[in-house]
Protein backbone atom coordinates (compact mmCIF):
# COMPACT_ATOMS: atom_id res chain seq x y z
CA UNK A 1 0.00 0.00 0.00
CA UNK A 2 1.43 3.36 -1.45
CA UNK A 3 0.14 6.83 -0.49
CA UNK A 4 3.22 9.84 -0.73
CA UNK A 5 3.80 13.36 -2.27
CA UNK A 6 7.48 13.56 -3.94
CA UNK A 7 8.73 16.41 -5.55
CA UNK A 8 9.66 16.55 -9.26
CA UNK A 9 12.95 15.71 -9.45
CA UNK A 10 12.47 12.66 -7.43
CA UNK A 11 9.72 11.53 -9.67
CA UNK A 12 11.98 12.31 -13.05
CA UNK A 13 14.59 9.43 -10.72
CA UNK A 14 11.97 7.10 -9.74
CA UNK A 15 10.23 7.09 -13.42
CA UNK A 16 13.88 6.26 -14.60
CA UNK A 17 13.57 2.78 -12.99
CA UNK A 18 9.98 1.89 -13.93
CA UNK A 19 10.03 0.40 -17.50
CA UNK A 20 8.00 -0.38 -20.50
CA UNK A 21 4.98 1.82 -19.81
CA UNK A 22 2.17 2.00 -22.25
CA UNK A 23 0.34 4.62 -24.42
CA UNK A 24 -2.06 5.55 -21.56
CA UNK A 25 0.40 6.21 -18.97
CA UNK A 26 0.74 9.23 -16.70
CA UNK A 27 4.40 9.13 -17.03
CA UNK A 28 4.91 9.43 -20.06
CA UNK A 29 4.93 13.28 -19.48
CA UNK A 30 8.43 12.93 -17.00
CA UNK A 31 11.61 12.55 -18.18
CA UNK A 32 13.41 10.01 -16.65
CA UNK A 33 16.79 10.38 -15.38
CA UNK A 34 19.20 8.71 -12.71
CA UNK A 35 18.18 9.30 -8.99
CA UNK A 36 20.54 10.96 -6.49
CA UNK A 37 21.58 10.12 -3.26
CA UNK A 38 19.59 12.43 -1.64
CA UNK A 39 16.78 10.89 -3.58
CA UNK A 40 17.12 7.31 -2.66
CA UNK A 41 18.04 8.49 0.79
CA UNK A 42 14.10 9.75 0.32
CA UNK A 43 12.35 7.39 -2.12
CA UNK A 44 13.96 4.15 0.66
CA UNK A 45 12.32 5.99 3.72
CA UNK A 46 9.23 6.26 1.97
CA UNK A 47 9.25 2.57 1.23
CA UNK A 48 9.66 2.75 -2.70
CA UNK A 49 12.59 1.66 -3.16
CA UNK A 50 15.86 -0.07 -1.38
CA UNK A 51 18.68 1.68 -0.38
CA UNK A 52 20.31 0.49 -3.32
CA UNK A 53 17.81 2.46 -5.89
CA UNK A 54 16.13 -0.60 -6.64
CA UNK A 55 12.19 -1.10 -6.58
CA UNK A 56 11.01 -2.95 -3.63
CA UNK A 57 8.39 -5.98 -4.44
CA UNK A 58 5.66 -4.53 -2.63
CA UNK A 59 5.69 -1.57 -4.96
CA UNK A 60 6.23 -3.16 -7.87
CA UNK A 61 2.02 -4.05 -8.59
CA UNK A 62 0.77 -0.38 -8.04
CA UNK A 63 3.91 0.46 -10.54
CA UNK A 64 2.58 -1.88 -13.17
CA UNK A 65 -0.64 -0.33 -13.11
CA UNK A 66 1.20 3.43 -13.22
CA UNK A 67 3.31 2.46 -16.10
CA UNK A 68 0.69 0.03 -17.86
CA UNK A 69 -3.02 0.96 -16.91
CA UNK A 70 -5.65 -0.65 -19.08
CA UNK A 71 -8.26 2.46 -18.39
CA UNK A 72 -7.23 6.38 -17.28
CA UNK A 73 -9.60 8.47 -15.73
CA UNK A 74 -8.12 11.95 -16.29
CA UNK A 75 -9.54 15.43 -14.25
CA UNK A 76 -8.09 18.72 -15.04
CA UNK A 77 -9.66 21.26 -12.82
CA UNK A 78 -7.76 24.87 -13.94
CA UNK A 79 -8.62 27.76 -11.79
CA UNK A 80 -7.38 30.38 -9.34
CA UNK A 81 -5.60 27.53 -7.44
CA UNK A 82 -3.74 27.08 -10.48
CA UNK A 83 -3.46 23.77 -12.35
CA UNK A 84 -4.39 20.42 -10.47
CA UNK A 85 -4.31 17.23 -12.95
CA UNK A 86 -5.71 13.89 -11.38
CA UNK A 87 -5.57 10.22 -13.18
CA UNK A 88 -6.75 7.04 -11.51
CA UNK A 89 -5.58 4.45 -13.59
CA UNK A 90 -6.81 1.05 -13.68
CA UNK A 91 -5.89 -2.76 -14.15
CA UNK A 92 -7.93 -4.46 -16.73
CA UNK A 93 -9.83 -6.05 -13.44
CA UNK A 94 -10.94 -2.67 -12.91
CA UNK A 95 -10.18 -4.08 -9.21
CA UNK A 96 -7.18 -2.27 -8.73
CA UNK A 97 -6.43 1.62 -8.89
CA UNK A 98 -3.82 3.81 -8.65
CA UNK A 99 -4.16 7.63 -8.63
CA UNK A 100 -1.58 9.75 -9.86
CA UNK A 101 -2.03 13.52 -8.96
CA UNK A 102 0.26 16.42 -10.68
CA UNK A 103 0.64 19.87 -9.22
CA UNK A 104 2.85 22.24 -10.35
CA UNK A 105 5.64 21.57 -7.53
CA UNK A 106 4.87 17.45 -6.68
CA UNK A 107 3.25 14.46 -7.40
CA UNK A 108 1.14 12.18 -5.05
CA UNK A 109 0.43 8.58 -5.41
CA UNK A 110 -2.35 7.03 -3.82
CA UNK A 111 -3.14 3.02 -4.51
CA UNK A 112 -5.12 3.02 -0.90
CA UNK A 113 -8.35 5.87 -1.15
CA UNK A 114 -11.82 5.51 -2.89
CA UNK A 115 -11.17 7.22 -6.63
CA UNK A 116 -15.15 8.74 -5.88
CA UNK A 117 -13.15 10.74 -2.94
CA UNK A 118 -12.47 13.48 -5.78
CA UNK A 119 -16.39 14.33 -6.13
CA UNK A 120 -16.31 16.14 -2.42
CA UNK A 121 -12.71 17.90 -3.46
CA UNK A 122 -14.30 19.29 -6.46
CA UNK A 123 -17.33 20.09 -4.75
CA UNK A 124 -15.57 22.28 -2.38
CA UNK A 125 -14.12 24.16 -5.41
CA UNK A 126 -17.39 24.36 -7.29
CA UNK A 127 -19.99 24.14 -5.01
CA UNK A 128 -23.24 22.12 -4.98
CA UNK A 129 -26.14 23.77 -5.83
CA UNK A 130 -29.31 22.54 -8.72
CA UNK A 131 -30.46 25.89 -9.53
CA UNK A 132 -28.76 27.51 -12.98
CA UNK A 133 -28.93 31.34 -14.14
CA UNK A 134 -29.31 30.87 -17.71
CA UNK A 135 -30.81 28.08 -19.92
CA UNK A 136 -28.85 27.60 -23.04
CA UNK A 137 -28.77 23.89 -24.76
CA UNK A 138 -27.23 24.32 -28.41
CA UNK A 139 -25.31 22.01 -31.02
CA UNK A 140 -22.57 23.68 -33.02
CA UNK A 141 -20.09 22.54 -35.74
CA UNK A 142 -16.49 23.53 -35.41
CA UNK A 143 -16.67 26.68 -37.47
CA UNK A 144 -20.03 27.97 -35.88
CA UNK A 145 -18.62 27.40 -32.38
CA UNK A 146 -15.85 29.54 -32.99
CA UNK A 147 -18.00 32.63 -34.39
CA UNK A 148 -19.81 32.12 -31.25
CA UNK A 149 -16.42 31.71 -29.04
CA UNK A 150 -15.18 34.94 -30.90
CA UNK A 151 -18.84 36.62 -30.30
CA UNK A 152 -18.89 35.63 -26.45
CA UNK A 153 -15.14 37.10 -25.62
CA UNK A 154 -15.98 40.41 -27.61
CA UNK A 155 -19.49 40.77 -25.62
CA UNK A 156 -18.01 40.30 -22.27
CA UNK A 157 -14.72 42.48 -23.18
CA UNK A 158 -17.45 45.61 -23.81
CA UNK A 159 -19.79 44.66 -20.28
CA UNK A 160 -16.43 44.81 -19.20
CA UNK A 161 -15.37 48.38 -20.12
CA UNK A 162 -19.03 50.14 -19.51
CA UNK A 163 -18.79 48.56 -15.96
CA UNK A 164 -15.19 50.55 -15.22
CA UNK A 165 -16.03 53.50 -17.50
CA UNK A 166 -19.12 53.59 -15.62
CA UNK A 167 -21.48 53.81 -18.26
CA UNK A 168 -24.45 51.78 -19.52
CA UNK A 169 -23.83 48.33 -21.30
CA UNK A 170 -25.53 48.55 -24.54
CA UNK A 171 -26.24 45.06 -26.66
CA UNK A 172 -22.84 45.26 -28.92
CA UNK A 173 -22.96 44.48 -32.73
CA UNK A 174 -20.15 42.99 -34.67
CA UNK A 175 -18.55 42.59 -38.27
CA UNK A 176 -17.64 39.55 -39.92
CA UNK A 177 -13.77 41.21 -39.89
CA UNK A 178 -13.92 41.93 -36.57
CA UNK A 179 -14.80 38.20 -35.25
CA UNK A 180 -12.20 36.57 -37.83
CA UNK A 181 -9.70 38.42 -36.08
CA UNK A 182 -11.06 37.53 -32.62
CA UNK A 183 -10.95 34.45 -33.64
CA UNK A 184 -7.04 34.40 -34.67
CA UNK A 185 -5.79 37.01 -31.76
CA UNK A 186 -6.74 35.37 -28.50
CA UNK A 187 -4.01 35.17 -26.13
CA UNK A 188 -3.37 31.69 -24.33
CA UNK A 189 -5.72 32.25 -21.48
CA UNK A 190 -8.39 30.17 -19.66
CA UNK A 191 -10.24 33.47 -19.76
CA UNK A 192 -11.33 33.46 -23.73
CA UNK A 193 -13.83 31.02 -25.12
CA UNK A 194 -11.30 30.90 -28.37
CA UNK A 195 -8.82 29.53 -26.17
CA UNK A 196 -10.99 27.08 -24.92
CA UNK A 197 -12.28 26.00 -27.67
CA UNK A 198 -8.80 25.99 -29.53
CA UNK A 199 -7.76 23.56 -26.88
CA UNK A 200 -11.25 21.17 -27.03
CA UNK A 201 -10.79 20.87 -30.77
CA UNK A 202 -7.29 20.48 -30.76
CA UNK A 203 -4.82 20.52 -34.10
CA UNK A 204 -7.54 22.37 -36.75
CA UNK A 205 -6.65 25.02 -39.83
CA UNK A 206 -7.44 28.50 -39.53
CA UNK A 207 -10.35 29.77 -41.04
CA UNK A 208 -10.94 31.74 -43.92
CA UNK A 209 -13.42 35.12 -43.72
CA UNK A 210 -16.02 33.09 -45.54
CA UNK A 211 -15.65 30.35 -43.97
CA UNK A 212 -16.59 32.33 -40.92
CA UNK A 213 -19.44 34.11 -43.31
CA UNK A 214 -20.95 31.21 -43.85
CA UNK A 215 -21.14 30.22 -39.81
CA UNK A 216 -22.76 33.69 -39.29
CA UNK A 217 -25.29 32.52 -42.06
CA UNK A 218 -25.96 29.40 -40.26
CA UNK A 219 -25.90 30.74 -36.86
CA UNK A 220 -28.47 33.30 -37.99
CA UNK A 221 -30.99 30.30 -39.30
CA UNK A 222 -30.71 28.71 -36.08
CA UNK A 223 -31.23 31.86 -34.40
CA UNK A 224 -28.08 31.85 -32.44
CA UNK A 225 -27.15 35.09 -33.61
CA UNK A 226 -29.05 38.36 -35.42
CA UNK A 227 -28.26 40.25 -38.26
CA UNK A 228 -28.83 44.42 -38.57
CA UNK A 229 -27.41 45.22 -42.38
CA UNK A 230 -23.38 44.10 -42.06
CA UNK A 231 -23.26 43.47 -38.23
CA UNK A 232 -24.33 40.53 -36.02
CA UNK A 233 -25.73 40.15 -32.23
CA UNK A 234 -25.80 37.58 -30.15
CA UNK A 235 -29.31 35.88 -29.70
CA UNK A 236 -30.48 36.96 -25.87
CA UNK A 237 -29.72 33.54 -24.23
CA UNK A 238 -26.16 34.31 -25.55
CA UNK A 239 -25.90 37.95 -24.72
CA UNK A 240 -27.24 36.97 -21.27
CA UNK A 241 -24.63 33.87 -20.83
CA UNK A 242 -21.77 36.62 -21.92
CA UNK A 243 -23.27 38.86 -18.77
CA UNK A 244 -23.19 35.91 -16.73
CA UNK A 245 -19.53 34.61 -17.29
CA UNK A 246 -17.94 38.05 -17.91
CA UNK A 247 -14.69 36.40 -15.71
CA UNK A 248 -13.77 32.54 -15.64
CA UNK A 249 -13.07 31.18 -12.25
CA UNK A 250 -12.41 27.45 -13.31
CA UNK A 251 -12.37 24.99 -16.13
CA UNK A 252 -12.84 21.33 -15.49
CA UNK A 253 -11.95 18.65 -17.70
CA UNK A 254 -12.40 15.06 -17.66
CA UNK A 255 -11.29 12.33 -19.62
CA UNK A 256 -11.55 8.71 -19.54
CA UNK A 257 -9.34 6.34 -21.81
CA UNK A 258 -8.75 2.56 -22.47
CA UNK A 259 -7.50 0.59 -24.44
CA UNK A 260 -9.57 -1.64 -27.08
CA UNK A 261 -8.59 -5.37 -27.98
CA UNK A 262 -5.77 -4.71 -30.46
CA UNK A 263 -4.30 -1.97 -28.08
CA UNK A 264 -6.13 1.24 -29.43
CA UNK A 265 -7.24 3.98 -27.43
CA UNK A 266 -10.63 4.98 -27.14
CA UNK A 267 -11.80 8.20 -25.41
CA UNK A 268 -14.20 10.19 -24.31
CA UNK A 269 -14.84 13.41 -21.98
CA UNK A 270 -16.34 16.79 -21.51
CA UNK A 271 -15.62 19.98 -20.14
CA UNK A 272 -17.02 22.49 -18.19
CA UNK A 273 -16.79 26.20 -17.81
CA UNK A 274 -17.36 27.93 -14.54
CA UNK A 275 -17.72 31.46 -13.61
CA UNK A 276 -20.05 30.99 -10.87
CA UNK A 277 -21.88 28.25 -8.53
CA UNK A 278 -25.11 29.15 -10.31
CA UNK A 279 -23.11 29.55 -13.68
CA UNK A 280 -21.55 26.67 -15.41
CA UNK A 281 -21.51 26.05 -19.17
CA UNK A 282 -20.83 22.52 -20.21
CA UNK A 283 -18.79 21.62 -23.62
CA UNK A 284 -18.99 18.19 -25.31
CA UNK A 285 -17.21 17.84 -28.90
CA UNK A 286 -17.53 14.64 -30.44
CA UNK A 287 -14.93 15.00 -33.18
CA UNK A 288 -17.74 16.93 -35.40
CA UNK A 289 -20.04 18.72 -33.65
CA UNK A 290 -19.50 20.57 -29.81
CA UNK A 291 -22.59 20.62 -27.39
CA UNK A 292 -22.51 23.93 -25.41
CA UNK A 293 -25.37 23.84 -22.20
CA UNK A 294 -25.92 25.43 -18.89
CA UNK A 295 -26.20 22.64 -16.50
CA UNK A 296 -26.24 22.57 -12.84
CA UNK A 297 -23.12 22.24 -10.40
CA UNK A 298 -25.29 19.40 -8.86
CA UNK A 299 -25.48 17.71 -12.50
CA UNK A 300 -21.98 18.05 -13.32
CA UNK A 301 -21.46 16.24 -10.03
CA UNK A 302 -23.31 13.65 -11.28
CA UNK A 303 -21.16 13.35 -14.66
CA UNK A 304 -18.28 13.21 -12.89
CA UNK A 305 -19.50 10.45 -10.73
CA UNK A 306 -19.91 8.22 -14.08
CA UNK A 307 -17.35 9.18 -15.54
CA UNK A 308 -15.47 7.37 -12.49
CA UNK A 309 -18.00 4.62 -11.98
CA UNK A 310 -15.68 3.13 -14.41
CA UNK A 311 -16.22 -0.19 -14.67
CA UNK A 312 -19.63 0.52 -16.22
CA UNK A 313 -18.78 3.74 -18.09
CA UNK A 314 -15.71 1.98 -19.46
CA UNK A 315 -17.68 -0.90 -21.36
CA UNK A 316 -19.74 1.35 -22.81
CA UNK A 317 -17.16 2.83 -25.01
CA UNK A 318 -16.68 1.59 -28.36
CA UNK A 319 -14.30 3.30 -31.28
Amino acid sequence: MLKCTIDREKMEGLNNLIKGKNNLSPLNRFVSKDLTKEGISSLDEIGIIDSDGNLLETMKSTMEILSKPHAVVKVIFTGGVGAYEHNINYDNSFQNHVSFTVTPNNVSIDDESDPLGIIKIMEDFVGKSNLKSVNISRKFNVAEAFVVASMLDMERKSILRAFVDEVPFTHNSYNTSMIWRIMNSTSSSIQWFVCIMNEIIGEYGTLSQKQVQDAINQLIAEGAITQNGGQYQLSSELSLLASRMIIVDNILSVQTSKQDEIGEIISAGFTCVQSGVHDLLFLDYDGKEIVFETITSVRLMDYLDQFLNCKSYFAKMHS
